[in-house]
C-alpha cells in the first residue's frame, strides 16, 4: 500500500468515526430528552388488561396479532415496583437498543477477511441505521423500543450462533439452544420476529449446514408458530388474523406496497433538504420511489439468489449478517404489507409513516454491509461504496435532528396531556397525542385506574393538592422565590364531573432565569383548585442538541377545576415542598375562550 493509499484509508477512518461519533451521542441525547414521559397510544389498552389480569394473562394476551410475552414482563414489573413512571421502560429499552447494535456489531469485527477500514465503515453504517432519528416513533416510546429491540437481539443472536451449528462443531448443541432461544425471544416479543425462522432457513442453505441443522429449525419453527396461533387474542380475532396474512390485496399491488415502503426512509431523508418530510401520499403516487424500491428489491432478491447458488456466505461474518438483515427485514416488511394492505389502499400516506422505519432502515443497513463485503474483493467498487456510506450520513442527518426535535415537542405535548389527567379534566385536544388509534376514551378509561392505584403521572400525588387550603399545603411552608410571570385563560373545558374547568396558560419564572416545575392555582379562599406543570430546556443543551430552537422556558399549562369567571385567581410556584411568597395574578374575565 503506497504512501498516498495509507492517507486515504487513515482519513476515511477518522472521518467515519467521527460522523459515527456524532450519531451515536446525539441519538442516544435525542432519545433521553424527548421519550415519551407517560404512558401513550397502543399502551393504554396494554396496561388496561395488566391492571386488570395476573402477570401471567398479561404476557400471554395478543395484542393487535402481535405476542409481547417477554417484553411485557418489562412493563409488567414497572407497574408493580416502580409506579409505572415510563423511565424503567424507556431505560431498559435504550439498554436493549445498544445491545443489538453491539450484536451486528460482533461479526463485523470478527471477519478477518476484510480491512481495517471496512469494519470502521461498517460500525458507521450499523449506527447511523440505528440510531437515525428516523426511527424514533419506535425508540423514543420505551415499551415500543423494548418490543422492537428485544426482537432484533433475540434475531441477531440466532444468525451469530447458527454458523456453529455443524455436525462436527464441538459447540453444535449450545449453538442449536442459542439460535432457538433467540429465536423464540424475537417470536414472542412482536410479530415481526416470526421472520426469524424463514430467514435461519435460508441462512442455514446459503451455509451449507447439513439436513439435521435445517430439520431443528423447522421444528422449532411449527413449534413457534402452533404456539403464537394458540395464543388468546385481546379484543377482536381480526387484526391477529391479519397480522398472520389475511389480505384481499393482488400481488401486483402487495410489490408496490412494499416497494414503496423500501424507498421511504430514504424519501424521507431527502425530503428534509428541502422543506420538510413527504406530505401524505407523495410516496404513494411518486412513480419515482416505485422505481427506487423496485431497484432495491430487484437488488436484495438478487443477492438472495446469489448466496442460496454459491453457498458460501460462512467466509465472510460481515456479508453473513447483512445478508441476515436482508432477508429478516425483507419478510417483516412483506408481512407488514400482507396484513395492512387495505390499510394502505384506504390511506395511501401510511406507506411514508415512519412508525414502518425500523425495519426498512435495518433492510438499508443489511445492503450497505453487504456492498462493503463485497467491495473487499472488487478494488474498483471499494471507494465508490465509501462514497455512498458518507453520502448516505450526510444525507441522514437534517432528517435525524428533525426528528430529535419532533421527539421534544412530542414530550412536551404528552406532558400537558398528563397535566390535564392529573387536574381530572377532559381535554380532549391536549389527550389527543396519546390517544390509541381506537379512540381517546380509553384514555380517560384506564387514567382512572391509574389514579386509584397512584401509578404514572399520578404517582406523586400532586392530584392529592386540589381541594386542599394552601395553608395546609407543605405544612404551610412558604418562602420568597422572586416568582415572576403572566398567564391567562387558554380556553374552557369541562371536568369528568361536567363542571367547566379552565386552561391557564402562562410563563413563569424564579430569580428570572429557571422555571418553577409545578405551580398550584387558588382561588380567593385560599383553596387548590388546580395544578400547572411548566417545560423548559436548559440552555447548554438547547444549544448543542436543538441548537437554539427552543426557548429557556417554555412556559406553563395548568387548569382551574370549578372555574368562575367573576373569580380572581393566583399562581404560585410549589418547588422543593415549598410554596412561594410572590403570586401571579389571573384577573377575572368578561368574556370566555370559545372552547
Amino acid at each position: 500500500m503506497n504512501k498516498l493509499s495509507v492517507i486515504a484509508h487513515r482519513t476515511t477512518q477518522l472521518c467515519a468515526i467521527c460522523v459515527g461519533a456524532v450519531f451515536l451521542v446525539s441519538g442516544v441525547a435525542y432519545l433521553c430528552l424527548g421519550h415519551w414521559p407517560v404512558t401513550h397510544q397502543d399502551f393504554w389498552r396494554i396496561y388496561d388488561v395488566c391492571l386488570n389480569h395476573t402477570w401471567l394473562e398479561s404476557a400471554l394476551l395478543k395484542h393487535n396479532g402481535h405476542s409481547m410475552f417477554f417484553p411485557s414482563f418489562i412493563w409488567l414489573t414497572d407497574l408493580r415496583f416502580f409506579h409505572g413512571n415510563q423511565q424503567l421502560v424507556f431505560y431498559v429499552g435504550l439498554t436493549l437498543l445498544l445491545i443489538a447494535t453491539g450484536l451486528l456489531l460482533i461479526p463485523v469485527w470478527r471477519d478477518e477477511t476484510v480491512t481495517f477500514t471496512a469494519k470502521i465503515m461498517s460500525t458507521l453504517v450499523v449506527i447511523v441505521g440505528t440510531f437515525w432519528m428516523g426511527r424514533a416513533n419506535i425508540m423514543a416510546s420505551g415499551g415500543f423500543n423494548c418490543n422492537a429491540s428485544l426482537l432484533m437481539a433475540g434475531a441477531e443472536v440466532s444468525f451469530i450462533c447458527l454458523p456453529s451449528m455443524r455436525t462436527h462443531s464441538a459447540r453444535f448443541w449450545t449453538a442449536t439452544v442459542a439460535v432457538i432461544a433467540g429465536g423464540f425471544v424475537a417470536s414472542f416479543s412482536f410479530g415481526a420476529g416470526l421472520a426469524t425462522w424463514p430467514t435461519l432457513l435460508l441462512l442455514a442453505w446459503c451455509l451449507r449446514l447439513p439436513w439435521r441443522t435445517s430439520g431443528l429449525i423447522i421444528v422449532a419453527a411449527v413449534t413457534a408458530a402452533v404456539i403464537f396461533i394458540l395464543l388468546p387474542p385481546h379484543g377482536s380475532t381480526l387484526a391477529g388474523l391479519q397480522t398472520l396474512g389475511l389480505s384481499s390485496s393482488g400481488i401486483t399491488t402487495d410489490v408496490s406496497y412494499l416497494c414503496r415502503l423500501l424507498s421511504a426512509p430514504i424519501f424521507n431523508a431527502a425530503a428534509h433538504w428541502r422543506a420538510g418530510p413527504p406530505s401524505a401520499g407523495l410516496i404513494e403516487s411518486s412513480l419515482l420511489g416505485l422505481a427506487f424500491g423496485m431497484v432495491a428489491l430487484l437488488v436484495a432478491m438478487g443477492e438472495i439468489v446469489y448466496a442460496m447458488v454459491r453457498r458460501d456466505i460462512s467466509r465472510s461474518s460481515l456479508g453473513l449478517i447483512g445478508l441476515a438483515l436482508v432477508i429478516f427485514n425483507l419478510i417483516a416488511m412483506e408481512v407488514v404489507v400482507i396484513g395492512r394492505a387495505d390499510h394502505f389502499r384506504a390511506l395511501p400516506g401510511e406507506l411514508a409513516a415512519p412508525r414502518y422505519f425500523f425495519h426498512s432502515t435495518l433492510f438499508w443497513t443489511g445492503v450497505l454491509l453487504v456492498a462493503l463485503q463485497h467491495a473487499e474483493s472488487i478494488r474498483w467498487a471499494r471507494w465508490p461504496v465509501y462514497l455512498v456510506v458518507f453520502v448516505g450520513s450526510i444525507l441522514a442527518f437534517p432528517s435525524h435532528y428533525e426528528g430529535g426535535l419532533n421527539c421534544r415537542w412530542a414530550r412536551r405535548l404528552a406532558q400537558a396531556g398528563a397535566t390535564s389527567l392529573v387536574n381530572g379534566v377532559r381535554d380532549d385536544q391536549q389527550i389527543r397525542i396519546l390517544a390509541p388509534a381506537a379512540g381517546i376514551h380509553w384514555v380517560y378509561r384506564v387514567a382512572e385506574q391509574l389514579r386509584q392505584r397512584r401509578l404514572d403521572m399520578f404517582a406523586e400525588g400532586v392530584q392529592d393538592w386540589i381541594g386542599l387550603n394552601e395553608s395546609n399545603l407543605f405544612n404551610g411552608r412558604h418562602k420568597p422565590e422572586r416568582l415572576r410571570g403572566h398567564c391567562r385563560i387558554d380556553t374552557i373545558v369541562s371536568c369528568e364531573n361536567g363542571k367547566p374547568a379552565a386552561r391557564v396558560v402562562g410563563v413563569a419564572w424564579i430569580d428570572g432565569k429557571a422555571a418553577p416545575k409545578t405551580l398550584v392555582i387558588v382561588d380567593p379562599a385560599g383553596v387548590i383548585c388546580g395544578v400547572a406543570c411548566s417545560s423548559a430546556v436548559a440552555p447548554f443543551t438547547d444549544r448543542i442538541f436543538y441548537l437554539n430552537k427552543f426557548a429557556r422556558n417554555m412556559g406553563f399549562l395548568g387548569y382551574i377545576r370549578g372555574y368562575d369567571p367573576k373569580l380572581q385567581y393566583a399562581i404560585r410556584s410549589a418547588e422543593g415542598e415549598t410554596l412561594s411568597d410572590e403570586k401571579i395574578v389571573l384577573p377575572p374575565v368578561t368574556s370566555l375562550p370559545s372552547p
